[in-house]
């Protein structure tokens, strides 16, 4: 992995920007008592883990495009593709693979180190070739694959996921890349092909 600069993106309200790295929101009040209710009762950091990942599979409703309309003062404004922050996905129940990754990759960091959790945006060979997200988590020396679309897939090795071709990494802290797997020219504006629809080139062209 290479590490690369955040990135700019506007799959939100009125293109407004965000980095990349706000959509992994571990300190955000909701997600913390999100995470102290799920927790509640689990005898060990994996058992928190799996309910984690049990919660948002099971619970959040997979959806491939989040769809929102907003109108502020006779401003609207339409997103056919909607990245919510964690909080708000908990709240109303819905969420494409980004939008549960966030979540998962979110209420993950409570409990894991930023060097151990990551949100992934890479691509998925199942069938054929698609734009995918899912979480990634290090136990006990083992990188695992967590689903966050799936309620009967639970942690599967990096090692045996040869369908899951990971593109970028990210949590709240960081992000990385897999060398020869992205667009790296010019180096500040990264992206793997299915991300540039997403990526705010306002703020990128310096026009933000």
């Amino acid at each position: 992995m290479i590490s690369i600069d955040d990135q700019p993106i506007s799959a939100t309200f009125f293109g407004e920007g965000r980095w990349l790295t706000d959509f992994v929101t571990p300190e955000s009040l909701d997600i913390v008592k999100l995470h102290e209710k799920l927790a509640k009762g689990t005898s060990s950091m994996e058992d928190n883990i799996v309910r984690c990942w049990d919660w948002v599979a099971s619970e959040i409703k997979y959806v491939k495009f989040v769809k929102g309309k907003v109108d502020i003062e006779g401003h609207t404004s339409y997103q056919d593709d909607l990245w919510n922050l964690p909080a708000v996905t908990a709240k109303i129940g819905v969420g494409n693979c980004a939008n549960k990754s966030f979540l998962l990759s979110s209420l993950l960091r409570r409990e894991l180190a930023s060097d151990k959790v990551y949100c992934v945006l890479g691509n998925l060979y199942n069938g054929k070739v698609g734009g995918h997200a899912w979480v990634q988590a290090r136990l006990g020396g083992i990188d695992y694959i967590l689903e966050s679309t799936r309620s009967d897939v639970s942690m599967v090795p990096v090692a045996l996921a040869d369908r899951y071709e990971a593109v970028h990494l990210f949590n709240d802290e960081r992000i990385y890349a897999i060398e020869g797997k992205t667009v790296l020219e010019p180096f500040t504006s990264c992206y793997s092909t299915w991300l540039r629809d997403y990526l705010n080139w306002n703020y990128i062209k310096g026009n933000g």
